[in-house]
């Protein structure tokens, strides 16, 4: 129901109103920013019917309420606008039951392709679920449940939230029986119902006994396209005129009464017998094939015809024109004429039963090669994919030889298999040239800040920066960052010079030393205010990330505006030299064992030397780099590493911001979108101390800092304690350190799988904020905070081929992985955040102090279980293998956080 109540009484000779105040009630989800965004009308305006009405509707096709009531009261300085608002529910679940012949994956997809638009977190709408429900239907005929029945039930949560439940009655399956036909002299029926290809049996085809073991679903859409293969076998076999009619459809119940497998089945269900009626009409013959308009040849009858593998009198054939015309494309094309198009023409004799054919050739222009490029090529030079090319720039384009330079690529097998869609034929008209762009894949990233803090976890730490964008006055930026504690020391020094040579190219370089601890269980603990580490233990302390890592390096970079002034592109060389020193074994396994430097083993573990390039686009329309309000900046990287290192590896990176000052300017929306993956190649892997770690005040707030990863298994070897049958110890005599005989322990050597955090490949993080100033430098913003660390290309977290023959020589019937197994669950997992955080912009230091608390929607809380490697016939007793099993295959526990309250410097974008 829509009620629009307006009380006031304007006098025609009084000066009109104006608005004092527009008010909104009722919105508990909808923030009174979005709508005021909707709306025209604002305090201060003149009023006006007219104005109120149009605002109305606005906010009503919104469809975010039930009911929208507008009041208008008379105020102390003018009128008083209200919207009074019933919001939708919000479908906090769905729920499927009873569908056993579509999964909950093939619903989603069906919603996503017909446009339904119900998903979780949308707003109720009656006709949307309706619309699901027939869609839902619709799926299950395709299905064979043509008698299905779906019916949708709402159950409201307080306060404004609905669960919906579809439940599924899928009925009795319906399958296609007794396929028959009507009027069909010439073909057979097993003739014609194998040109059924969706309603024909399964079976072995054309075996005669064999060729109708089970029978196909029914669909009815699928069916009529069988109709038009019926009516094509009939005209491929000269019958041009032959007609197929709607089917006969008769559904039977089956099933009941004693089971056969495979033959008979007990299961009650139905059957749906077809009957095709067919006119077959004469047969028809080829008559006369001419082509009209081609030059190309001087005779082109004599030429052409011989591609339809007709002559006259022979049985006209609709299969071999179709083909005759694809062979006709390609002559064409092998001489230039790109745009080549021929139309069909019959003159059908009746009485001679003959079809004479006339083809209306539209050659267009010959077409030259203008330029041919490459892209894809990161490690193949452009020379060594020409020399492969029979066609080449300025030679006259031929279709055939292009064909053929693709085969040649395909026999280097130096890239992904090659297709004619991976070329971009780009003609042009006027010129009548074209160019050709060839895609492969080969196989095979002026201000002071004070920082400091005392933890009984982490130790002392303080930190200093200073930059500045205008040093000694020459406008060259300056900066020097230290960091030091024991957790972490970081000393940098850069300098940038703006404008070299007097023209928009900014020149620089930095050099910096750093040492960085890394201690999962420990990182957690500071970052979450609270001694957490008991968590990890129960993990193993064993299976927990701990290494440190030291580092020295440089980079020099370069960049230069394009023609819009806040456009750059950018040139970035950077080279390091890492040592890497282990404190826990699954750290120690994961560095030596993945081949990131060419080196295994301890070696492995130094002189890991990166040497990288870096290409960047730069667009940035950001009002203010600190306190943003509108403007947007794009971010675009590539980093390849290779060039003099020991380290193999790209990266690229986008990174999107964009504000928007909504309120009239006061209140301001803000959106980062980061994306980035890496991969080694040639061989080698991303070394795991450059993988991405997710978790924190820098993306997903509400997580612990670097937490945010996957979690897999390692395999690797233990000692564990042999016992025997009554699970008392075995003991065995042996000599002292002292050389005297003794009772010790025996011990046997097991394969096991040891948990590790390795990092992801690719990185998606979102975060939206919406900033409300308070007072002076004191800001609140609401804000959601999404991502996702994953493995995505799980060839660069495999095992040295030197490990795993270690491993497979020492254990020879354990089927070792070469590549690391994930834990259920822990891979492409996201995760969510959500909360309130207040920003105090600090002179000083010239960055926001930030304290907020986020509620994390989206966790993991799983227990992690140990791929099984121990074998009981490795074992002397069962006792022995029974307490491997529960040192080295017990599930143990892991959750996140469900909330996180933290403080913290900086912003997250």
């Amino acid at each position: 129901m829509l009620a629009l109540w307006l009380t006031d009484a304007r006098s025609q000779t009084a000066p009109r109103p104006t608005i004092e105040n527009v008010q909104f009630r009722g919105n508990r989800r909808v923030p009174a920013a979005t709508l005021r965004t909707r709306i025209f009308s604002k305090p201060g305006d003149l009023y006006d019917d007219n104005a109120l009405r149009r605002d109305f509707m606005a906010l009503y096709n919104t469809g975010m309420f039930e009911d929208i009531v507008l009041r208008v009261e008379d105020g102390e300085r003018g009128k008083v606008v209200t919207f009074e608002f019933k919001e939708r529910p919000v479908i906090r679940s769905i729920e499927y039951k009873g569908n056993k012949s579509v999964t909950h994956s093939d619903i989603l997809d069906r919603f996503k392709e017909r446009r339904v638009g119900l998903t979780v977190e949308s707003r109720f709408d009656p006709t949307r679920i309706k619309r699901a429900e027939v869609v839902l239907k619709q799926l299950l005929s395709e299905r064979g449940r043509q008698y299905a029945t779906v019916t949708v039930e709402n159950k409201p949560i307080p306060p404004s939230s609905v669960a919906l439940t579809f439940t599924v009655d899928e009925g009795p399956k319906v399958k296609i029986g007794r396929i028959g036909f009507e009027g069909n002299q010439v073909l057979g029926r097993r003739t014609l119902a194998r040109s059924m290809r969706h309603s024909r049996p399964y079976g072995i085809p054309k075996s005669i006994i064999l060729e109708s073991l089970f029978a196909k679903t029914y669909d009815k859409n699928k069916l009529d396209e069988d109709m038009e293969f019926v009516r094509g076998a009939y005209q491929d076999r000269g019958y041009f005129k032959a007609l197929v009619n709607d089917p006969k459809i008769a559904t039977r119940d089956t099933g009941g009464g004693f089971r056969i497998p495979w033959i008979k089945s007990g299961r009650p269900g139905r059957k749906v017998d077809i009957t095709i009626p067919v006119v077959e009409g004469e047969r028809y013959h080829l008559g006369d094939m001419t082509f009209k308009n081609s030059t190309l040849f001087q005779d082109p009858d004599k030429v052409l015809r011989t591609l339809f593998l007709m002559g006259n009198g022979d049985v006209f054939d609709v299969s071999k024109v179709r083909k005759g015309l694809e062979e006709m494309r390609k002559v064409y094309g092998e001489f230039g004429y790109i745009n080549f198009v021929a139309s069909p023409e019959t003159e059908i004799n009746d009485e001679a039963r003959r079809i004479d054919m006339t083809f209306n050739v539209e050659e267009g222009k010959q077409f030259r090669v203008r330029r041919i490029e490459f892209a894809g090529n990161s490690t193949t030079r452009d020379k060594v994919i020409r020399r492969e090319l029979l066609l080449h720039e300025g030679s006259l384009f031929n279709s055939r030889l292009w064909e053929l330079s693709l085969l040649r690529l395909n026999q280097l097998d130096y890239f992904e298999k090659l297709d004619p869609k991976a070329s971009n034929i780009q003609p042009d008209n006027r010129t009548g040239q074209v160019d050709i762009a060839l895609q492969v894949k080969e196989k095979g990233k002026n201000a002071i800040g004070f920082s400091g803090g005392v933890s009984g976890l982490s130790g002392s730490f303080v930190g200093f920066n200073y930059q500045t964008n205008n040093f000694m006055g020459l406008g060259e930026n300056l900066t020097f960052d230290a960091q030091l504690g024991s957790l972490q020391r970081n000393i940098l020094v850069g300098l940038t010079h703006p404008y070299a040579f007097d023209r928009p190219l900014q020149i620089g370089a930095t050099f910096f030393s750093s040492r960085y601890n890394f201690n999962e269980a420990q990182q957690a603990s500071i970052f979450a205010g609270q001694d957490i580490r008991p968590l990890f233990n129960l993990l193993g302390s064993e299976n927990i990330q701990n290494y440190r890592q030291s580092s020295n390096g440089f980079t020099a970079f370069a960049s230069y505006p394009l023609h819009n002034n806040f456009t750059r592109v950018g040139l970035t060389y950077g080279y390091d030299s890492s040592n890497i020193t282990t404190f826990s074994e699954v750290s120690q396994l994961l560095f030596e064992n993945l081949n990131f430097n060419g080196l295994g083993g301890p070696n492995s573990l130094e002189g890991i030397r990166t040497s990288k390039i870096v290409p960047t686009y730069t667009y940035n329309t950001v009002d203010h780099p600190l306190t943003p309000s509108r403007g947007k900046s794009l971010f675009a990287s590539l980093e390849l590493s290779g060039l003099g290192g020991n380290v193999r590896m790209y990266r690229p990176t986008v990174d999107f911001k964009w504000f928007k000052p909504v309120t009239g300017g006061a209140r301001t929306f803000g959106m980062h979108v980061l994306g980035t993956t890496m991969s080694g190649y040639r061989g080698r892997v991303v070394p795991p101390f450059a993988r991405f770690y997710a978790g924190g005040e820098t993306d997903v707030r509400g997580f612990d800092f670097y937490t945010i990863s996957p979690i897999g298994f390692i395999p690797d070897k233990s000692s564990t304690i042999v016992l025997n049958a009554d699970g008392s110890p075995r003991l065995t005599t042996g000599l002292d350190q002292l050389g005297q005989e003794s009772q010790q322990g025996q011990v046997m050597t097991v394969p096991v799988n040891r948990i590790t955090f390795p990092g992801g490949d690719t990185k998606v993080i979102a975060n939206f904020e919406y900033r409300i100033p308070i007072f002076g430098p004191v800001s609140l913003a609401i804000f959601w905070d999404q991502g996702a660390n994953f493995a995505w290309r799980r060839s660069q977290l495999e095992l040295t081929e030197q490990r795993l023959t270690e491993l497979r020589k020492e254990f020879p019937n354990t089927d070792f992985k070469k590549t690391l197994e994930f834990a259920r669950g822990t891979n492409l997992k996201w995760r969510a955040s959500t909360g309130l955080e207040l920003q105090v912009v600090l002179p000083v230091v010239n960055a926001p102090f930030r304290v907020y608390w986020a509620y994390n929607p989206m966790r993991l809380t799983t227990d992690i279980s140990p791929a099984p490697l121990l074998d009981r016939a490795l074992f002397p007793n069962q006792a022995t293998f029974q307490n491997a099993v529960d040192a080295f295959g017990t599930p143990r526990p892991y959750s996140e956080p469900k909330k996180t309250f933290r403080f913290t410097i900086g912003r997250t974008f």
